[in-house]
């Protein structure tokens, strides 16, 4: 997050964070989302009620494919991960878990989608 924001925007982020009670890195993850899905995330989505993030339940997981080794190996993203080039397959958030617990695809090291899709701790 420090490589994104000068010292002065992180000071601010860091206030505003203080200010709602959450850590900054969980702020501006909440502001991305509310701007993407022109929703108020802190309203509809509070963070500690479901042990799955309901913002994520009905994303798209964009799927790219790469031959390695002499098979066809499926690699899993998130929508805003830079790996995906545009039109390829994408899987609901129930089959890319599927899909990841059954090792029929790998995680995208870029971008790591398993931590939206597993329970939060």
């Amino acid at each position: 997050m420090e490589q994104l924001f000068s010292h002065d925007e992180l000071a601010l982020i860091t206030a505003a964070a203080d200010e709602a009670g959450m850590p900054p890195r969980e702020w501006v993850r909440c502001a991305v989302l509310q701007h993407l899905s022109e929703d108020d995330y802190e309203e509809v989505h509070p963070p500690a009620r479901s042990p799955v993030r309901p913002d994520l339940e009905h994303a798209l997981w964009p799927v790219t494919s790469h031959t390695r080794s002499g098979r066809t190996m499926h690699e899993v993203h998130h929508a805003g991960c830079w790996v995906p080039k545009g039109g390829e397959e994408a899987l609901s958030t129930a089959e890319a878990r599927e899909e990841l617990l059954a090792n029929k695809a790998r995680p995208c090291d870029a971008c790591l989608p398993e931590r939206f899709l597993t329970p939060m701790s």
